[in-house]
C-alpha cells in the first residue's frame, strides 16, 4: 500500500434483518459493505431471501457458515461443512459468486484458515481490532474499529491478547473518549488521513438495534463520505486492491 493511499470498507455480521438499515445508510453516504451472513442462526433470525436480495444489489454478500457456530468446537468434517456448504448455498441463493467468509465470533485454528481456502473463499475476516493494513500471506483479514461502545479495559485487553500493542499507546491509555465508538473513530481516522492506510468499520445490526447507536453510526458514515482521493471499497475489492 502506498503510503498516502486510502482505503475504507465497512462489513455486517449475522445476517438480522436490520441490516436493511445499515445497507441504506451505506447508499445514503456512499460506502461500500461486506454482509456476512449465515445460513441459520440459533440466536436470532437470519434476513429473508427477499432482503438479503436486496442487500445484495449494491453491498458484497459473505459466507458466516452453515449454523453461525463457533469452527474452532468442531471436528474437521463438521468444520468443512459448515464452511464450503454456506458458500455453495449463497451462491445458489443469489446467483453470484461468494468470495468472503467471515469467523463466527471471530473464533478459528490454523485448521480453519485452510479449510477456508480450499472452499474458494479469498479470505477469512476476523474481529481482531485496530488494524489498517492486511497481511495476503496469512489469509485473514483484521478489523478497525467496531460500531460498539467497548471501554478503555476491554480494548487494551483485545490488544493485549492478540499481541498487538501499538493502538494501546495511540488510543487508549492517553485517549479517554474511547468509550463512545463515534469519537474514537474520529481520532482513528484523523490519524489513518495523515498516513494513509485502511479503515474497516464493523458490526452487528442487532447489537446497534439493541443499544440504540444509529445516531452513532449514521455520524460515522457521514464523517467516512465524500472525501476525495479515498476509495471506498466492499471487503473483497479491498483485499483485491491490496492484493496486487
Amino acid at each position: 500500500m502506498d503510503k498516502k493511499q486510502i482505503i475504507i470498507t465497512t462489513s455486517w455480521d449475522d445476517g438480522y434483518e436490520m441490516d436493511i438499515r445499515i445497507a441504506e445508510l451505506l447508499e445514503k453516504y456512499k460506502i461500500k459493505g461486506t454482509f456476512y451472513v449465515p445460513i441459520r442462526n440459533s440466536e436470532r433470525e437470519v434476513m429473508d431471501l427477499a432482503i438479503l436480495t436486496e442487500i445484495s444489489k449494491k453491498n458484497e454478500i459473505g459466507g458466516h457458515t452453515v449454523n453461525h457456530i463457533f469452527l474452532n468446537t468442531l471436528g474437521l468434517e463438521d468444520a468443512n461443512v459448515e464452511i464450503s456448504e454456506c458458500k455453495k448455498i449463497l451462491q445458489d441463493k443469489l446467483g453470484k459468486n461468494i468470495d468472503a467468509f467471515c469467523y463466527p465470533g471471530g473464533k478459528y485454528s490454523e485448521r480453519d484458515i485452510k479449510l477456508v481456502k480450499e472452499a474458494g473463499f479469498k479470505f477469512g475476516r476476523t474481529t481482531k481490532l485496530f488494524h489498517t493494513e492486511i497481511d495476503t500471506g496469512t489469509n485473514l483479514m483484521h478489523t478497525g474499529i467496531q460500531a460498539f461502545n467497548h471501554s478503555s479495559v476491554v480494548l487494551t485487553r483485545h490488544c493485549l491478547k492478540n499481541t498487538f500493542l501499538p493502538p494501546i499507546l495511540d488510543y487508549i491509555f492517553f485517549y479517554k473518549g474511547n468509550r463512545n465508538f463515534s469519537i474514537l473513530a474520529e481520532v482513528v481516522i484523523t490519524k489513518l488521513f495523515e498516513n494513509g492506510g485502511m479503515f474497516h468499520l464493523w458490526g452487528h445490526s442487532w447489537e446497534i438495534e439493541k443499544y440504540g447507536l444509529w445516531k452513532e453510526l449514521e455520524s460515522v458514515l457521514k464523517m467516512l463520505s465524500a472525501h476525495e482521493g479515498i476509495s471506498y471499497l466492499n471487503n473483497s475489492e479491498c483485499w483485491n486492491a491490496l492484493k496486487k
